[in-house]
């Protein structure tokens, strides 16, 4: 369906809009569709979340509807009711929760169209996904990187039509600059010449900081001077602080909880890390090197499509916290080489990782979906 503008009406259906990659991906895509072509309206299944305002501000409809737990029948309903207002011609479900209540609430109104985003590793191999698409109630199968499509054909989740891989897309400009470094540094205790490895990343066991914890202690047993910058919350946050007083980094360690200025806190580091035992496409690392900085990063997911081993980064294997010291302290003993790979970085995140190559590639769906 149309407004009265002639613009195609999607919406985008979320669990939250908290502080994340899933989040940024879609407020990315919301804001950078050609206004006179379409109007984006975002869904959010639960209470809302700290972004919301954001999207509210850019001038896009936002309805939170509260959902109760475990399977809300009557939201169904809410969400169909929702669908006919808003005249969707696009119902575009990111994760399986909003999958569930988007393809089933669209099935009922005149919308055009199903497209479904599979963000994460584990949600890309939900064999429910299949029921989905046996039912045509899913036109497009979107998965963020091709490990995940590969995992999810593998795993009997998907079948092959109907289903394709979209990266993930940043605003490579954001990040180039590097202007607050000293700043950053200053407001978070570090001395201008201390190395500085950070990570970006929701405080959760998938994320495995407490991997990284114990790697860092064999980095700063060989660089004393070096410095942990984690930035992020979640369920683990008390737990990762103990963690790191009882391992004796509480002077090293800074935990700065969830923040918005991401490229000025990536530019106060020196080396991006990610520890992760599952992963989608982690925005994170696309900022990273965008901010022209290397990388270390578990072989899971897409890590190693983002990341070129040994050209923008290393990448090493997940739950060896001596592999990853190693590396980490072999990379900050040759600053040329992190230099270059700095630069290798902001290349490859212009040449595939910007926001247009993302939002080219879904209008380019969405238009296969509505003519």
């Amino acid at each position: 369906m149309t407004d009265t503008s002639g613009r195609t009406t999607v919406v985008h259906i979320v669990e939250n809009l908290e502080v994340g990659g899933l989040e940024r991906v879609v407020i990315n895509l919301m804001a950078h569709v050609d206004p006179a072509h379409y109007r984006s309206v975002l869904y959010c299944l639960g209470h809302g979340g700290a972004l919301v305002p954001e999207v509210e501000s850019a001038g896009h409809p936002v309805r939170c509807f509260d959902k109760k737990p475990g399977m809300d029948w009557f939201l169904l309903s809410r969400i169909a009711r929702a669908l006919r207002e808003d005249g969707a011609a696009i119902v575009h479900s990111h994760n399986f929760s909003p999958l569930v209540y988007g393809s089933l609430g669209a099935a009922v109104t005149p919308a055009r169209g199903v497209v479904y985003t599979a963000h994460g590793a584990r949600t890309s191999g939900r064999r429910k996904q299949l029921l989905f698409q046996r039912f045509g109630l899913v036109d497009e199968i979107v998965f963020v990187s091709a490990d995940a499509r590969s995992v999810a054909l593998e795993s009997g989740a998907v079948r092959p039509a109907g289903t394709r891989t979209i990266v993930n897309g940043i605003e490579i400009s954001r990040y180039a600059e590097g202007a607050d470094r000293e700043k950053i540094r200053t407001e978070s205790g570090i001395s201008p010449e201390a190395p500085v490895l950070g990570i970006v990343a929701r405080l959760t066991p998938a994320k495995d900081h407490a991997m990284l914890l114990r790697a860092f202690v064999r980095v700063r047993e060989r660089i004393p001077g070096a410095r942990l910058l984690i930035v992020g919350d979640g369920e683990l946050g008390d737990e990762l602080k103990a963690d790191a007083a009882g391992l004796g980094l509480a002077e090293s360690v800074i935990f700065t909880g969830a923040r918005r200025d991401i490229p000025s806190l990536l530019s106060a580091m020196d080396v991006f890390v990610l520890s992760s035992y599952t992963e989608g496409l982690a925005m994170t690392l696309l900022e990273a090197m965008a901010a022209r900085l290397p990388v270390v990063a578990t072989s899971v997911g897409g890590n190693a499509e983002a990341v070129a081993d040994g050209e923008t980064g290393i990448i090493v294997p997940p739950r060896d916290p001596e592999i990853f010291a190693d590396t980490v302290i072999g990379l900050l003993g040759d600053p040329d080489r992190m230099q270059k790979m700095g630069q290798a970085g902001l290349a490859r995140a212009e040449r595939l990782f910007s926001t247009q190559a993302m939002v080219g590639a879904y209008v380019g769906l969405y238009e296969r979906i509505t003519t």
